[in-house]
């Protein structure tokens, strides 16, 4: 969460081999429960629109969201099989605190000081311990099937890491087309939000499986921009001898896993 996975994703739907569904984040291995049945019919749902050959795949960031979030490791191994591929992004863990408070007060989640916030709300902290998020899933997968990247060297190397991630799926790297290197997706300040009646509706399956997919990406963000509240910025920053007493929480962890090096652009 807030470590580039929406743009990692908008970048990975241009490539003529891959498919995503509209919903990025359907969190099926997390909504129902060990009804295995329930989660391989949402799978058939999500993936009717995908041809022969396509590599498939969805972004839930709820996979990694322990101890909110249990489970989904074993279910995956259990649905998906051992061949699954999986895709881990790390960003600065502190940065990726303050985003995360950021992303959350601009939705009106909460309205803590980001200080009262961190001190009172374990989420913020849990979903960056990197080892111990990706722990139960190092357990049901063999090493080969993870790919690991660094928030940093994706943004600064976006082409370059989109086409090592197609290498790692096994599809051609050179049919990824190069991203709009100037659009960050999902940036917390200033988004549409899905607030009211019209929000609801959005959230809704109605819309998130029918209708979203029947409509054009730009006619949909035209739409919301008009429609939708915008996300409140957060002006509070993080003090700091809270950002230091953070680092030190963090250096105490275990240790993340190695993200794989991204070579820079050949064009510089």
């Amino acid at each position: 969460m807030k470590a580039g996975t929406t743009t990692l994703y908008r970048d990975l739907e241009t490539h003529p081999q891959v498919f995503l569904p509209q919903e990025k984040e359907p969190e099926t291995l997390v909504r129902f429960g060990d009804d295995d049945d329930a989660v391989r019919a949402d799978y058939r749902s999500l993936f009717k629109g995908a041809r022969d050959g396509q590599v498939k795949g969805e972004a839930s960031t709820a996979y990694t969201k322990r101890p909110t979030h249990e489970g989904a490791a074993e279910r995956a191994r259990r649905i998906c099989g051992p061949g699954l591929k999986l895709i881990y992004l790390m960003r600065e863990p502190v940065a990726r605190m303050v985003s995360h408070y950021r992303h959350e007060y601009g939705l009106h989640e909460t309205s803590l000081p980001m200080d009262e916030a961190f001190a009172k709300h374990g989420r913020y902290f849990d979903y960056g311990r990197y080892a111990y998020q990706i722990e139960p899933w190092q357990e049901h997968f063999d090493d080969s099937r993870f790919l690991f990247l660094d928030f940093r060297e994706y943004v600064a190397n976006r082409h370059e890491a989109g086409k090592a991630v197609c290498t790692f799926l096994g599809i051609d790297p050179d049919a990824l087309p190069a991203p709009e290197e100037e659009r960050a997706f999902n940036k917390s300040d200033g988004k549409p939000v899905a607030l009211g009646p019209v929000g609801q509706f959005i959230r809704s399956p109605i819309y998130q499986r029918g209708i979203k997919r029947a409509l054009p990406r730009s006619l949909r963000e035209r739409a919301m921009g008009a429609l939708l509240p915008k996300a409140r910025s957060a002006e509070a920053s993080l003090s700091d001898a809270e950002r230091a007493r953070l680092t030190k929480r963090f250096a105490a962890e275990p240790p993340a896993p190695r993200p794989m090096p991204i070579p820079p652009s050949p064009l510089g």
